[in-house]
């Protein structure tokens, strides 16, 4: 059964013959749309419709993709709502505005109430409804295995994800192969970054550390290292962007990773006679004893993963077999005279690690490229299996920026303030304050969830996000946090300066005391659910406001907020209620109404605001919010 929108007529295209092309790609729209018609259970936020069949999708003079279209929107994450009672010429402007497209001029033609897709136009929508159906899969295999909360946030998750796959400009990049004695060398040299500020701090376990030895003392080949040349400086180290487990481990089994060198220094420098050098080479299980003996300290497996040292080969029921048998639960240094088969031909362990073989780990290095190139190029690589998410790969591509850094130290996503963003010291308190209030929000911790909605946070105070013709702009998360960034680039814009950027971080702290003291928000505002975790857009929405009135008040915002506490406690549980729909420009339009009722509820002039955060930062985002705001009601 088919909806037909009243008074509306249009006409297509004859469709093609079966034999062509594009009959083939608008059958498989067809099909598309009605596999989406027809899921039982569905994310949260997509409405269940009346099912329909492929059949009941033409695109010949009948025309009915676009009613089966407006059905199915849900699945398709567009930024706008499309109205099924809307004109023709409105429906095609908003459906592919939300396609991402910025000229329509090639991809459909209007005559009046009659609407001709070019093949482009096929093309772009047809992108669309195939990811729209992986996602569809994806989120059926999660229900399986849990909740259906818990597999739309997945979904959304993959959504947001899922960001343009064209790249912009020529980039240098180079393919290559490098030996294991290669990276090793370069580690010890200082020319191998392997903590960047963006990477996470963790360490494989021993059993998955174990089982890449094993690989490589097969042959068997590993996947691409993904490394960076930072543009900034001439003679920078590369950084490793992708693979850094993979080489962590290799570089503490053969007992190079420059962190346990440096540990093992220090150590005799502190405590000679005791040969810890040498040891640490020849005779590991030696090395343990004696460092127990200078140190007082007994080395568990959670230690050794702490200061890199070396581990063993797999022993026990999940040890090595065939002819690596005898290795098993050995060292590094107990089997490099040992041969085994790599590449064909017998060769030495020690030739493997230590040497140049045929056995080569395939590197391709970026070298001239922008940020926004990068980006680009690792969302590409993200759609042919890879696992960053975007905020992965944000981090990597953006992490020169005083900026980023920041973000990532502040949010307590980075290993250490001291090594991520030094300048913040001057506001360490504060930063400690943010972590706190993150973790203490619920935020997860993994996988950069703290850095994106903080970065969230800080894009909805400084980017003006507003058009050419002075209307709120409603740019996606992603894209939002992207022009912040790629403001701070910059050398001469206030947030690549680390002085601004200390001063928005105590912005920010101030922001989130005062949220947090206050204690004015309802529970069914916080996740709609009673609950005590936040969910990120109620937070970033209300702490948007709060922040933009700590512009304006300064400290006093934290008793002000206190006051009217009650207040703003009703209004969250009565006119803030989380939208069922979250769609860009649906979420816009919830920040801003909250942002400004906040600043109307603490007598806050938004002008006022705006002056404050333009004169700290050299952009607000004040004028898009009242705008949205307005455009909402």
């Amino acid at each position: 059964m088919r909806t037909k929108r009243a008074g509306l007529t249009m006409t297509h295209l004859a469709e093609p013959s079966v034999g062509d092309e594009r009959s083939e790609v608008l059958t498989s729209l067809a099909a598309g749309l009605a596999m989406l018609s027809a899921t039982e259970v569905t994310p949260t936020e997509v409405d269940e419709v009346v099912p329909f069949d492929a059949e009941d999708v033409t695109f010949d003079a009948e025309a009915t993709w676009l009613d089966q279209l407006v059905l199915v929107q849900d699945w398709l994450r567009l930024d706008h709502r499309l109205d099924p009672f809307a004109s023709t010429a409105t429906l095609a402007t908003r459906l592919f505005d939300g396609l991402g497209a910025r000229d329509h001029s090639e991809l459909y033609v209007l005559d009046g109430d009659s609407l001709v897709l070019t093949d482009a136009g096929v093309d772009l929508l047809r992108a669309r409804v195939e990811r729209a159906t992986a996602l569809r899969d994806s989120f059926l295999a999660s229900v399986e295995t849990g909740s259906r909360s818990a597999a739309t946030a997945e979904w959304l998750t993959a959504w947001d994800d899922s960001l343009t796959a064209t790249v912009s400009g020529r980039i240098r990049a180079k393919a290559e192969v490098w030996s294991i004695h290669d990276f090793a060398s370069r580690a010890k040299s200082g020319r191998l970054d392997l903590s960047p500020s963006y990477q996470r701090g963790d360490v494989w376990p021993t059993a998955d550390a174990q089982l890449l030895m094993e690989s490589i003392l097969r042959g068997i080949p590993l996947p691409s290292i993904i490394i960076l040349r930072p543009r900034s400086v001439a003679d920078a180290p590369f950084e490793i962007v992708d693979g850094k487990q993979r080489l962590t481990s290799i570089l503490r089994f053969i007992g190079a990773h420059p962190t346990a060198l440096e540990s093992v220094e220090a150590a005799n420098r502190q405590h000679p006679g005791f040969d810890l050098p040498h040891l640490f080479r020849t005779n590991y299980p030696a090395f343990r004893r004696a460092w127990a003996d200078a140190t007082g300290e007994r080395l568990t497996t959670t230690l050794e993963r702490s200061y890199f040292f070396p581990y063993r080969l797999a022993s026990g029921a999940s040890g090595l077999s065939g002819e690596l048998a005898p290795f098993a639960g050995k060292y590094y240094h107990e089997i490099t005279d040992e041969y085994v088969h790599v590449g064909g031909e017998q060769v030495a362990v020690r030739d493997v690690f230590e040497s140049t073989t045929d056995y080569k780990i395939p590197v391709i290095e970026y070298t001239e490229a922008t940020p926004r190139q990068i980006h680009e190029v690792f969302s590409l690589y993200n759609k042919q299996g890879k696992h960053l998410n975007a905020e992965e790969i944000r981090n990597a591509v953006y992490h020169e920026l005083h900026l980023m850094r920041a973000l990532s130290a502040a949010s307590g996503d980075a290993p250490s303030i001291r090594k991520a963003a030094p300048f913040l010291a001057a506001v360490g308190g504060d930063a400690a304050d943010i972590s706190k209030f993150l973790q203490d929000a619920g935020i997860a911790s993994a996988r950069y969830r703290r850095t994106k909605v903080l970065s969230w946070l800080m894009s909805m105070l400084v980017v003006e996000s507003l058009n050419e013709r002075g209307e709120p702009r409603r740019l996606s998360t992603a894209s939002q946090i992207n022009a912040m960034l790629d403001r701070a680039q910059h050398p001469g814009d206030p947030l690549n300066d680390p002085g601004t950027i200390n001063e928005l971080i105590s912005l920010v702290a101030l922001g989130m005391r005062a949220h947090s003291e206050s204690d004015a928000w309802a529970d069914t505002f916080k996740d709609g659910n009673l609950g005590k975790r936040w969910q990120d857009l109620q937070l970033v929405a209300s702490l948007t406001g709060v922040c933009l009135a700590g512009a304006a008040l300064g400290p006093t915002v934290v008793p002000v907020l206190t006051e009217n506490a009650e207040r703003i406690r009703a209004v969250s549980a009565s006119e803030w209620k989380r939208p069922a729909k979250t769609q860009t420009s649906v979420q816009w339009d919830y920040l801003g109404r909250v942002a400004v009722k906040m600043l109307k509820l603490l007598k806050v002039d938004p002008q006022r605001a705006h002056e404050a955060v333009h004169s700290l930062s050299g952009a607000s985002s004040v004028t898009a919010l009242v705008r949205a705001a307005v455009e909402s009601e």
